[in-house]
């Protein structure tokens, strides 16, 4: 599929992107105001839109930011209709960043959709360098409805990454079984892995109070690796489980 990626030009494109994300995140608080996003834009903000045939079919949007006192693109919000196009706007945030002289891209994601880890951090080699407690408060939209917002905030070096070979565990502090999360004994020096639900989103239509289950699990293991110096660069076991290594001193 032919897919244009453009930036963002005017207040009727802007406009257009808000409205995009809107009907993304339906019956929510408004997303990207129209009037906020291209002021953001006008003092050097990122905004781009994603079209096939005519038709908005992906959008994104960023600030500028510091972050580790150095320059950073924050990219906000990405949706897409299609499978393959937030990949391909993630690519044009980059190669914009790096126009730009920034250097890095961050953003945050939700730790519970495992989709987007694997995404984050399997696809485009993002690493995990904070976790962010309930960011947003508690989520009031079409699709996070009833949940809180547990956020991990992703850091994505322009600059080329070592490859990392992959670290496979035995030593697991929370377990997946049949559905349901499960707290293991577990070493807390050594790498250790949480294991993610398989599709957090479907279960949020079906079971809420699951969700909470897995929120307070997945949460509380984040809270106290990241807490103690600890981080998430990949994922284990055929992209299940989330590897935490913890600090080294």
């Amino acid at each position: 599929m032919a897919v244009e990626i453009k930036l963002v030009e005017n207040i009727d494109e802007m406009s257009q992107l808000s409205d995009f994300f809107q009907m993304i995140w339906a019956n929510g608080p408004e997303v990207v105001p129209f009037d906020i996003g291209y002021a953001i834009v006008h003092v050097g903000g990122y905004a781009a839109l994603a079209y096939s045939q005519k038709e908005i079919v992906g959008a994104s949007f960023g600030v500028r930011g510091v972050y580790d006192h150095k320059p950073i693109l924050h990219s906000h919000v990405t949706a897409s209709l299609i499978p393959g196009i937030g990949y391909e706007l993630k690519q044009h945030q980059f190669q914009w960043a790096k126009s730009e002289d920034i250097t890095a891209i961050t953003w945050t994601f939700d730790p519970l959709v495992r989709r987007n880890c694997v995404f984050n951090l399997d696809k485009l080699g993002a690493q995990v360098v904070e976790f962010l407690p309930n960011f947003y408060g508690t989520m009031t939209d079409d699709i996070n409805a009833g949940d809180t917002s547990d956020r991990l905030f992703t850091y994505w070096p322009l600059a080329d990454r070592k490859y990392q070979p992959l670290n496979e565990t035995k030593n697991v502090a929370l377990a997946n079984h049949d559905g349901h999360p499960v707290p293991q004994e577990f070493d807390a020096n050594s790498p250790y892995a949480i294991y993610l639900p398989e599709d957090i989103e479907l279960l949020r239509k079906s079971n809420l109070g699951l969700v909470k289950l897995w929120r307070t699990a997945v949460h509380d293991l984040l809270n106290c690796a990241f807490a103690s110096g600890g981080k998430i660069e990949q994922m284990i076991d055929n992209r299940r489980a989330l590897l935490i290594t913890p600090s080294k001193g």
